[in-house]
């Protein structure tokens, strides 16, 4: 949207619903998807809901139409395997703190095609080497290497619990709290896919959800986060694999105290 003000590029939006199906949300990108459309931009799992995009599909999409494509893994990497290869885009991009490295790491992957056209976002401090370490190299400003000594060990457990292990603890911890909470009348929650991970979206008929944000995390020390986009609405809820049975239990619990509580005042 800053470079449409700045410099005239025209962002078309693809027009979907986060509970549409897939076939839905293909159509939606295929029908804005033109000749003259330069960069595809895909958000790979919805961080307000926990829907994965069928980034596979669109990638191959974008491809055949000679679109470039950029995907935004920030939730799925380290949540759930995730292969730069097979997704077939040209460009990866991924937060660390969700393998457990300090928040303000990052990681971006290059189809080597396309790495000698692409600049490098920050100015080198010395002349820019040719290839994919030109978009990590040293540059004019501070460096803080504290931040990325972190990167190493943190890759190193998240290799030897292994990523599939990682999905299966927080898939088992996501269905274990909703199998509890389903018992709460009025709870909706986006059905069980075959890539559910940690990240989900509820809401409870009738009830505010913003205020049921605000009960659990003053009476209960609950954190759940709200999240609003177009029509759809809820709490976030999204366990680490640290987490334990017991304190979902806590938090289904609190829930239920609230959705009662606000239930016979009204709120």
């Amino acid at each position: 949207m800053q470079r449409q003000e700045r410099e005239g590029i025209e962002v078309v939006t693809a027009d979907f619903d986060l509970m549409d199906s897939d076939d839905d949300i293909f159509e939606a990108y295929a029908a804005v998807l033109t000749p003259r459309t330069r960069v595809l931009q895909l958000t790979h799992m919805s961080h307000w809901t926990g829907r994965v995009l069928p980034a596979e599909r669109l990638c191959r999409l974008a491809k055949d139409n000679g679109t470039l494509t950029v995907l935004d893994g920030a939730q799925t990497f380290a949540q759930m395997p995730v292969s730069f290869r097979d997704l077939d885009c040209d460009f990866f991009v991924t937060s660390l703190h969700k393998m457990g490295a300090p928040v303000g790491n990052g990681m971006l992957v290059v189809r080597e095609a396309v790495i000698d056209r692409t600049w490098p976002l920050l100015a080198p401090f010395d002349p820019p080497p040719l290839r994919v370490d030109k978009f990590d190299h040293w540059n004019p400003g501070t460096y803080n290497s504290a931040l990325q000594a972190g990167i190493l060990p943190a890759a190193r457990l998240h290799r030897e619990i292994g990523v599939r292990a990682v999905h299966a603890r927080l898939r088992e911890l996501t269905r274990y709290w909703v199998d509890r909470a389903c018992e709460i009348p009025g709870l909706h929650t986006p059905l069980d896919t075959e890539s559910l991970g940690a990240v989900s979206l509820f809401s409870i008929d009738g009830l505010d959800a913003r205020t049921v944000e605000h009960e659990l995390r003053e009476n209960h020390r609950v954190h759940v986060k709200y999240r609003e986009v177009r029509h759809l609405s809820g709490l976030r809820v999204s366990p680490h694999i640290s987490l334990r049975k017991s304190e979902l239990d806590r938090f289904v619990e609190a829930l239920a105290e609230v959705v009662e509580k606000m239930c016979a005042t009204g709120r």
